[in-house]
This record gives structure tokens, C-alpha cells and sequence, in this order.
């Protein structure tokens, strides 16, 4: 599964590099409902993970929501190249924070060995292991900002398979802050 969405990536990249994008950055609406999380927002949300992961009950609500997000990249990724035709540089873009994103969950999916590992015998630790969770969900978290702002400015000319594309994928990063705060509320 990983060696297939690199080599999309990779081919999505080097895509960009074969066609010519002609667009103007100050024209930008196709994606006016986007709203990347604000910076209240985000240490509100960090006060929240600390709560939630505490519990199994809520570190299993938060991992199903990562999870969601994995998914989603994947599935962007995979409709990006469905599109068939060069990709824009805007989207390339896009396309390159979503590696990231892609692997930001999947270190947190596999926390075990690697964000909770201990060199030697790789165990989860505790409360350290909470530490350094919350922070690569806060990462998660900013990073999805990002690519939310940068599917903010999106050019109005951008063709309408990446448009689409772009829009499912946006719907599931903005829903990530609500669903896992969600989570206080299962608990």
C-alpha cells in the first residue's frame, strides 16, 4: 500500500513538471468555504487532546479519525491521478502536503514503534507516550491547516476533477478538530 501511494505521488509530482499551469493567484473562489482552523482554535484543541488522550476510550476515538484522514489522502491522491491529465502546480503542491500529512498519521497509526518506542525494546512508556502523541496529532493538525489554506487559494480556473477532488478531501480535514473534540463527549 505505501509503495503504491509513493509511486502516485511520484507520478503526480512529476506530472507538474511536464505541463504548463497558467494561473493567477489573485483570482482565488473555488474554494470560499474553506476555513483553515485560527490559532485560538488550535491551542483550545491541544488543551482537548491532553484530556482525551488519557483514555483508551479516547485514544481509540482519536486514532479512528486519523484513520479517517489517512484514508482521505489516499483516496486524493488516487483521484488526482484518475484525473488523467498534467497537474497544476497549485495542486502539485497540495498533493506534496498531503505526503506529509499521509505520513504524519501513519506514524501515529503505528505509535507503537514510533512515536512510543524505546530503542531497545519497543514499549509504550506511559505518559511520556501521551507527551509525544498529543504532539504528532498537533502536528497532524497544523498540517492540515495548511493544505486547507493552500486549497483556499486555489486559482478559479483550476479544472473541475481536481476541484472535486480537492473539495472530498477538504471535507474530511475540516471535520477532523470537530469529530475528535467529539471524542470529550463519548468519554
Amino acid at each position: 500500500m505505501r509503495i503504491v501511494t509513493l509511486c502516485l505521488l511520484v507520478l503526480a509530482s512529476s506530472s507538474c513538471l511536464l505541463g504548463k499551469v497558467e494561473s493567477s493567484a489573485s483570482q482565488s473562489a473555488s474554494f470560499e468555504e474553506v476555513q483553515p482552523f485560527g490559532d485560538g482554535a488550535l491551542k483550545e484543541f491541544e488543551k482537548i487532546l491532553k484530556t482525551i488522550l488519557t483514555t483508551v476510550r479516547g485514544v481509540n476515538c482519536t486514532m479512528k479519525q486519523v484513520i479517517e484522514v489517512m484514508i482521505a489522502t489516499t483516496n486524493y491522491i488516487d483521484a488526482i491521478d484518475a484525473c488523467g491529465t498534467a497537474v497544476p502546480k497549485d495542486i502539485a503542491k497540495i498533493v506534496k502536503s498531503c505526503q506529509n500529512i499521509y505520513n504524519i498519521c501513519d506514524d501515529i497509526v503505528h505509535l507503537n514503534s514510533t512515536i512510543c518506542s524505546h530503542d531497545e525494546d519497543a514499549k509504550m512508556t506511559g505518559l511520556s507516550c501521551t507527551f509525544h502523541l498529543t504532539i504528532a496529532i498537533m502536528k497532524l493538525t497544523r498540517n492540515i491547516n495548511t493544505v486547507l489554506k493552500q486549497m483556499y487559494n486555489l486559482p478559479f480556473d483550476t479544472e473541475v476533477c481536481f476541484v472535486d477532488a480537492t473539495r472530498e478531501v477538504a471535507d474530511v480535514y475540516e471535520n477532523f478538530m470537530p469529530r475528535v473534540k467529539l471524542c470529550v463527549n463519548d468519554m
